[in-house]
């Protein structure tokens, strides 16, 4: 595969030297990882006193090692792209620095996971060198930053090629996963000798383009999987018993059919959990604080029935007034999607006219039958607190110069963003479509400095947020 860096990049003879060594280094250990893997699992047990039995648990053990180091990769590739993306639609040089590092830093990442896959005779250096040089070239640029200038247009051009050549990367990483799902051994195919490359080397290489296909561990919706505190804050009021912690279940479940006990879960929330199952025969678990008899949370199916007995209306009624019964304050949904006949709802409190994005709860209403049957409402009893929130002295519409030209507002509005460090901060919140796709662009409400950046992505799955 012919290195796409080449024809993108121009990097100081210093960042060169830098990864130099590193690559000797890489090759090295790639080909004497190639050599032990050259036994077969009789060869192994014979050369070094081991019975067929322990050999072919190593197997295994090494196999588990080989996927978690190629999921580990994906992983590594797929946040780069969106980091990449991320930059070019920046105008603050304090974020794109913050970026760079972790583009740079997801590209050791990356580096680390190719050489511990069973690769031989370094096939895939174009790909590690421009990974490498990727990674060099953005930390230098983040150390640019870090002494005041700025990304020059010729910069932002080369990040956008940089950007074109990590999608195509993504592209055939993503394809060759999809493979491996299906009853497919890395370690068999290393030892798989094919002239001089083994079956998996030969496999990566040749795979071409494909559809994209995102983890499932992406956010739905913004901030979706913030906990800013790891202290429980938000619980308060008497301690329940299993007894009474149940009543409250069935307060909110009406139409159960029957309830049992299952037991304690006692960690960063004391909870009492109990198997439900209602009169449309949905099986859900719940979970109860001790503290207060707040549900945390409900883990369900929906139906198999796939025609909608309710309207999108009566659903975000349903979920309110489920929030509103488990003590959410002043809740406001703001974001939902749908995925066949499931209906995702993200609902905040508002204090002063700002979204508390802290506090986030979670519900998913099934709408053919019209239940709840899914719930979180661990962010909210995480970090809610009074707070006393002034409005921003200055109008959401003051700083929309400073997004993004060509950008097309959808949607503003006042919010309170969980940041790095646990920090909250009153921001604008402005939706955007930006060269074809949907951000969320952040803006200090205090002096419109960029705070974050999140990026809609469309997968099988409905749309996320990264």
């Amino acid at each position: 595969m012919k290195n796409k860096f080449d024809d993108v990049l121009t990097v100081d003879q210093k960042v060169h030297k830098k990864n130099k060594c590193y690559k000797r280094a890489l090759v090295i250990g790639l080909s004497v990882a190639v050599g032990i893997l050259g036994l077969t699992t009789v060869g192994f047990a014979t050369a070094f006193g081991v019975s067929q039995t322990k050999a072919s648990e190593y197997g295994v053990q090494l196999e588990n090692v080989y996927q978690k180091n190629l999921y580990d990769l994906v992983e590594s590739i797929n946040n780069t792209e969106t980091k990449l993306s991320k930059i070019l639609a920046s105008n603050s040089p304090s974020l794109q620095k913050k970026l760079l590092v972790e583009v740079s830093q997801n590209s050791q990442l990356s580096e680390s996971s190719i050489a511990s896959l069973p690769i031989s005779q370094n096939n895939l250096a174009d790909s590690v060198k421009f990974i490498n040089q990727m990674g060099g070239y953005t930390q230098t640029l983040a150390d640019e930053l870090g002494e005041g200038k700025s990304l020059t247009s010729s910069d932002l051009a080369t990040l956008e090629r940089l950007h074109e050549s990590v999608v195509e990367i993504k592209d055939q990483i993503n394809k060759f996963v999809r493979k491996v799902q299906k009853n497919y051994s890395i370690l068999d195919q290393s030892l798989q000798i094919n002239g001089d490359y083994n079956n998996f080397t030969v496999e990566m290489s040749k795979i071409e383009n494909a559809d994209v296909d995102y983890p499932v561990m992406i956010y739905d919706g913004p901030f979706s999987d913030s906990e800013t505190e790891t202290i429980v804050k938000g619980l308060k009021g008497d301690l329940f018993s299993q007894q009474q912690c149940q009543k409250e279940v069935e307060k909110c479940f009406k139409n159960y059919a029957d309830i049992t006990y299952s037991g304690e879960i006692n960690s960063r929330f004391e909870t009492y959990t109990y198997n439900l199952k209602n009169t449309d025969n949905q099986k859900l678990f719940v979970q109860v604080s001790k503290i207060g008899g707040h549900i945390l949370t409900v883990s369900g199916r929906g139906s198999d029935v796939k025609e909608n007995n309710i309207t999108e209306s009566e659903a975000k009624k349903i979920a309110i007034d489920f929030a509103i019964e488990n003590g959410i304050e002043n809740p406001q949904i703001v974001w939902q999607d749908s995925i066949q006949n499931q209906i995702y709802l993200n609902i905040a409190p508002t204090e002063n006219g700002i979204v508390l994005y802290p506090d986030l709860v979670k519900v998913k209403v099934d709408m053919a039958s019209g239940n709840v049957v899914g719930y979180d409402a661990t962010n909210y009893f995480l970090n809610h607190v009074t707070r006393v929130l002034e409005k921003p002295k200055h109008s959401i519409s003051e700083f929309r110069n400073k997004l993004p030209n060509g950008v097309s507002i959808r949607n503003e509005r006042i919010v309170l963003a969980p940041l790095d460090y646990g920090r909250e901060l009153i921001c604008f919140e402005y939706e955007c479509l930006y060269k074809g796709a949907t951000y969320y662009f952040y803006l200090n409400a205090e002096n419109g400095k960029e705070e974050n950046i999140l990026k809609v992505i469309q997968t099988d799955d409905g749309n996320k947020l990264m």
